[in-house]
């Protein structure tokens, strides 16, 4: 059983799939191992199949924020989920975990898995905040044979390996359990594709790391003043390391509270800005959607998460299944397709061209897809871009998938198109 051979494309920009264009769109299901039923998760996977879905990063540790109470089966024997014996191997955990991702690989969804969640591991944020309410990290010895279980009883499934999960490099001493992890997983997986999950508005990958990472990924996340990161991360990746396809692997959560208590729940559109404004920065190889109540499995019995930073309640994950926003997340691909743009390697790039944009507003995107010019606004605008000419434009209202046909003016080098008609953020397309 498997999915197929998951590559990088010629023009280090996006995967191939048994050498044929494939597009990344994930779902952030980081509890799944500790927390869903196997029943409950057959239906997941039922519903997230059917809205596009490929790929489901997952925690091979138990989700440090997690909703509680969990199912009670842990990797590691454990009386409470948070403290551990690590030379204490449960084997029905594995067991369970090999279960569930071979009932996703029959619906054609990729797991994506997390070796190390940043709690795990000391002198990273996550471990600070972790040993200060009691719990444990790993200890060194410990690294490798946890990534030997996880390749022994998941590998033979294809997953991608997430060697870091929401993590800084602050200390030596993280860079050093983080070097081991990556070792370890070269070694014991050398074909499959890898990436690092770092923390948000992180750009910092030491150096020594780079070279075995087959693509990367980075993360906006779910700071309200802090969403202009989705150009920005993946503007900053391309200017500091070598290329390679990237992914918004965490953008903000739809329906989820802001961090450090601001009063706010990110809705469709800031997730849809989230995403098209990494898309048309660079980072075009793939998306990934969360929706909170899904990521760390809230039911009506929830009380609260078993560590964590804390944010505003969550709904209920059969409610978050029913959110609109994965809808337009999955016509992504489609879109993109449509003008063109795939990781095959006769089908145009997505090249970043902000320089075409007359406009100081930096919230407004741009860039090239072959010869067309394509702009994400985020509210209705007249746009001006530096282009000899162009005969014609085209709005996509990204929430109700309405097209309209925008008149354009030319003269002394810029055009000019006019304002949209609709209601919410748009995909504008000149030529």
């Amino acid at each position: 059983m498997g999915l197929g051979k998951l590559s990088i494309n010629a023009r280090q920009d996006g995967f191939l799939l048994d050498g044929e264009p494939w597009f990344w769109f994930a779902d952030t299901c980081w509890s799944a191992f500790t927390s869903i039923s196997l029943e409950d998760w057959d239906y997941y996977l039922a519903r997230r199949a059917e809205q596009g879905m490929n790929v489901l990063q997952i925690n091979t540790l138990p989700q440090w924020d997690r909703c509680t109470p969990d199912l009670g089966i842990w990797p590691y024997a454990s009386e409470d989920g948070v403290h551990f014996d690590w030379s204490s191997v449960n084997a029905a955990y594995w067991e369970r975990a090999r279960t569930m991702c071979q009932m996703a690989v029959e619906h054609g969804i990729r797991p994506a898995l997390v070796l190390m969640w940043c709690n795990y591991v000391p002198g990273t944020w996550g471990s600070r905040i972790s040993t200060l309410l009691g719990a444990d990290v790993m200890p060194r010895e410990e690294i490798r044979p946890h990534v030997e279980r996880v390749v022994e009883h998941l590998g033979d499934l294809d997953p991608v390996y997430v060697v870091t999960g929401d993590t800084d490099f602050a200390s030596d001493e993280a860079i050093e359990y983080y070097g081991e992890t990556l070792s370890a997983i070269c070694e014991l997986a050398p074909d499959a594709v890898r990436c690092m999950h770092i923390n948000r508005a992180n750009r910092s990958i030491p150096e020594q790391f780079v070279d075995r990472l087959d693509f990367y990924m980075f993360q906006p996340g779910h700071n309200y003043e802090g969403q202009t990161e989705a150009w920005q991360l993946p503007e900053d990746f391309r200017a500091n390391y070598p290329k390679k396809p990237m992914v918004n692997s965490e953008p903000c959560y739809e329906q989820m509270g802001a961090s450090r208590n601001v009063y706010w729940r990110f809705t469709a559109q800031d997730c849809r800005a989230s995403v098209w404004s990494s898309i048309l920065a660079g980072a075009s190889a793939g998306v990934t959607y969360g929706a909170h109540g899904v990521w760390n499995w809230q039911t009506s019995r929830s009380t609260g998460s078993a560590l964590g930073e804390g944010f505003d309640a969550p709904f209920r994950w059969q409610e978050c299944l029913q959110f609109p926003g994965v809808w337009d997340f999955g016509l992504i691909p489609h879109v993109l397709g449509h003008l063109g743009a795939s990781s095959a390697a006769a089908a145009a790039a997505v090249e970043p061209a902000q320089e075409l944009l007359d406009d100081e507003r930096a919230a407004i995107r741009c860039a090239r897809i072959g010869k067309k010019a394509v702009v994400y606004v985020p509210r209705a605008t007249k746009v001006k871009l530096r282009l000899d000419a162009a005969t014609s434009a085209r709005a996509l209202d990204l929430e109700d998938k309405r097209v309209a046909n925008l008149p354009v003016s030319c003269g002394d080098g810029v055009v000019t198109v006019a304002q949209h008609p609709f209601e919410h953020d748009a995909l504008i397309v000149v030529e």
